[in-house]
Formats: C-alpha cells, structure tokens, sequence
C-alpha cells in the first residue's frame, strides 16, 4: 500500500492569473492618473472623494482659433507660456456670418470638448479685422489675458452711462464662442446666463436651433456630459481678441507655426507664468454691445 500523495490546493484566482499570461502581472503596479498614483484597489467613494476635492480656480488651457489666432503664438512666447498649454481650434467666422449653428458645433474637437469638460477655463485667442462701434454697458474697464476674469451674471443697481468706442471683436469670438458655450451649457446639464449676441438677449432663437440639432452631432457631444468635473458650475470658455496686423498674411502665420512647433518639448514641467499679460482683450457678453448703424 503506497498512500497517495496529498496535493497543495491552489486559490483558483492563482489559477486563472497564471492561465492570464503577461497581461495580469501588470495589475500588481499602481495606476498612474492625473495629480497623482491612484491604488489600483481604490474604492468608488476615494474616487468620488478624491475627483470633488475643491479648487481655488480652474486650470486654463490656451487655445489658438486658426487662423488669424496664430498672430497671439510670439506673444504667448514671449510672455513665457509653455507651448504644451497651448492648443488650437477653429470656429470660423464664415459659419458665423451663414448662421451656421450646426456647422459651429461640429467643429468643436475633442481635445477642447475634454478640456471643458473636466473643468478646465479654456481661453481662446483671435484678431479681429474689422472694426465696430461697441458701447461698455457697466462703464468698466475691460479685463486682459492676465486678469481673472468674472462669471458673466447679471450686474444689480443702476449701471453708469454707456462708454462707446471702436473695437476689433472677431465674429467667432462674440457670435461663435457665446453660441458654442450655451450649446454645450444646455446639452451638458449646467446652469447658464442667457445668450447675448451683441448685446441683445436670443436665448429663444439658441433654444430653437438647439432642439434642431441633428441627432448624431447631439450625441457626440452628449457624450462628454457623463465626464464633466462634479464641481463644475458652468462651461469656461473665454474669448479675448486684439485688431490683427497680418490678416490673410498666411506665410506669417505659417512661420509663427512652425516657430511654435520648435519651441514644443522645451520647458515641459513649467508652469503657468505668474505675470501674464499680453495685449488682448476679454470679452465679456454681458457688459458689452455692439452699436448698430
């Protein structure tokens, strides 16, 4: 009589990593994930702890609406902006001018899309060629790229005389911007100050063409609505605009590109700079309006 060998009983999760080959031995690191090592054993209530953590401001991204928008490309340079903050986008102002709802929001792409999404203050720069007449309603100064710049909400008490002037507001800064901020305000669920379009309140008109949309660019950008930040209170989209010098100039815009192309990979780790103030301006819908005549 030979009695039989007793053999070591495995954990059959043992079994199935072994039979899991290279994959599963990668699941032993931990998870890299923006601010941070996220544990790859991290509960849903450390995430959802770990996502709503507050925030004194929002971080900002720099997009450059092509194409008269490369014209800001030397300023941001020379202001010591690291090229891996700045992006770029183009909402055209011929879809502006065509009134071309749908057209302006297919053109978002989703490296901007993401970016508003998680709560970033996306700051998009653009020269304007052609000069109106435009009155400050709040009798204010305007704030510049390096001010902070205010949530659009209705001013109390009696507002000061109007103060007009001639002003070099891009299109896709007054019409694109405040239409594609709405827009995604509305299909993402967040809380909005009515639309102004030169001053004037279409929140009706944007409600009508939103309820038009085609049903595929709807669900594409539906599809950001479930990555948006918990504490997002509003979509941060910014529009500031200087009067251009090269408009049409392309062979300027193209070395202004390829300048930024060179300058990409240096300074990767730096940080915003603290003095940041180039000579553009912030366009606030809210306190502006464009004089007709």
């Amino acid at each position: 009589y030979r009695p039989r060998r007793r053999r070591k009983r495995r954990h059959p999760g043992a079994a199935r990593a072994h039979r899991g080959g290279p994959w599963t031995s990668m699941l032993v690191f931990p998870i890299l994930c923006f601010g941070g090592v996220l544990p790859t054993r991290a509960t849903s209530a450390q995430l959802r702890s770990s996502a709503s953590a507050p925030r004194s401001s929002p971080p900002v991204r720099h997009f450059i609406n092509l194409s008269n928008g490369a014209e800001a490309l030397p300023l941001l340079k020379a202001a010591g902006l690291p090229a891996e903050h700045v992006a770029f986008c183009r909402v055209q102002s011929s879809h502006c001018e065509a009134q071309d709802f749908v057209g302006i929001l297919s053109n978002l792409d989703h490296n901007l899309l993401m970016h508003l999404a998680l709560g970033f203050e996306c700051r998009v720069y653009d020269f304007g060629s052609r000069g109106a007449m435009w009155e400050r309603l709040d009798g204010g100064v305007d704030a510049t790229v390096g001010a902070d710049c205010p949530s659009t909400q209705p001013m109390g008490g009696q507002p000061p005389p109007p103060v007009a002037e001639m002003r070099y507001v891009p299109r896709a800064v007054w019409w694109g911007l405040e239409w594609a901020r709405y827009g995604l305000s509305s299909i993402w669920h967040l809380p909005a100050p009515p639309p102004l379009l030169r001053g004037y309140d279409v929140q009706g008109r944007f409600d009508e063409q939103l309820r038009a949309l085609p049903k595929a660019l709807s669900k594409r950008l539906k599809y950001y609505r479930s990555y948006t930040s918990p504490e997002l209170t509003e979509v941060h989209l910014r529009g500031f605009y200087a009067q251009t010098e090269l408009d049409g100039n392309k062979e300027a815009y193209r070395q202004f590109l390829h300048a930024f192309a060179a300058q990409s990979g240096d300074g990767s780790l730096a940080p915003d700079p603290a003095t940041f103030n180039p000579p553009l301006t912030y366009y606030d819908a809210a306190v502006q309006r464009r004089i007709l005549g």
